[in-house]
């Protein structure tokens, strides 16, 4: 038990490609407390020019007032640079924290990763 403390926390966040997009998938729900693993990620992917993210949130329960931030943050960033982050997989609570903060309105939301694949043009 001795420096567990200290011992790095394996990612919850997995990425896989398909085709020229990138699918990025939280294991847990966005909240202040794991945003930056998430903005450090995709932050990577843009500095690869990798502009097409599909944000699979079908394992994310919940995103707070941080999570939604961090969205907006990365919708703007990729809108800048022509590419776009597409959101798939929304459950309920989810759905109505975007619907509820009208945000449902700024982001690209899609039930499945098939549709916002081929939302792309």
């Amino acid at each position: 038990m001795a420096g567990s403390d200290t011992e790095k926390q394996e990612s919850k966040i997995s990425i896989k490609k398909v085709g020229v997009s990138r699918v990025v998938a939280p294991g847990e729900s966005l909240t202040y407390q794991n945003c930056k693993e998430l903005e450090d990620l995709v932050k990577g992917l843009v500095s690869q020019n990798q502009t097409r993210i599909i944000l699979d949130c079908k394992n994310t329960p919940f995103i707070d007032s941080k999570g939604l931030e961090l969205l907006l943050q990365l919708h703007t960033e990729l809108k800048n640079r022509g590419g776009a982050i597409k959101i798939t997989g929304l459950n309920a609570v989810c759905r109505d924290i975007l619907l509820s903060t009208r945000l449902i309105n700024v982001f690209f939301v899609y039930e499945d990763i098939a549709e916002g694949l081929r939302s792309y043009p």
